[in-house]
């Protein structure tokens, strides 16, 4: 299958499971409010977040949303070598479709709705949480394995 096809496929899968958890916590969880998914671990507790990771830049909206459109021209700028190996292709395409993910909300809803909650943790979503599984697997690969892979 074409690497492009599985990059796309990829990003929309994680897009369409970001917004249709973000879909449902706004429909059955009303802001403000938390329940227990496991006790005194992890809680469902539905947040409109106006700014960025852990709360930074409140109100910055359109500015957020120039990173990320800036993000995905990046992304497929650099098409070619984030498709060059089956990880870097996971990777990106986590990376691509966590970064939709909140732009669909942030365009269309004028906020990010967070939900998974630890406590002792800021409350984030699954594109959050797709954004970071992706970078970091786009830095291991340049660590540990581009030398390597290019020489």
């Amino acid at each position: 299958m074409n690497r492009n096809i599985i990059f796309l496929t990829v990003a929309f899968f994680v897009t369409f499971f970001d917004q249709l958890t973000k879909y449902l916590i706004r429909q059955k969880l009303a802001v403000g409010a938390s329940v227990p998914i496991i006790d005194r671990i992890v809680y469902f507790s539905h947040i409109k977040n106006t700014g960025a990771a852990f709360g930074i830049l409140q109100n910055g909206r359109i500015f957020i949303i120039v990173i990320g459109i800036i993000s995905l021209i990046v992304i497929l700028y650099f098409l070619d070598f984030f498709t060059s190996t089956r990880f870097l292709l996971l990777g990106s395409g986590f990376l691509f479709g966590g970064i939709i993910g909140n732009l669909l909300d942030r365009i269309f809803i004028g906020h990010v709705t967070d939900f998974i909650d630890f406590k002792i943790w800021p409350v984030f979503n699954i594109a959050d949480s797709f954004v970071n599984i992706g970078t970091v697997m786009i830095v291991i690969y340049i660590l540990f394995f581009y030398g390597k892979a290019h020489s």
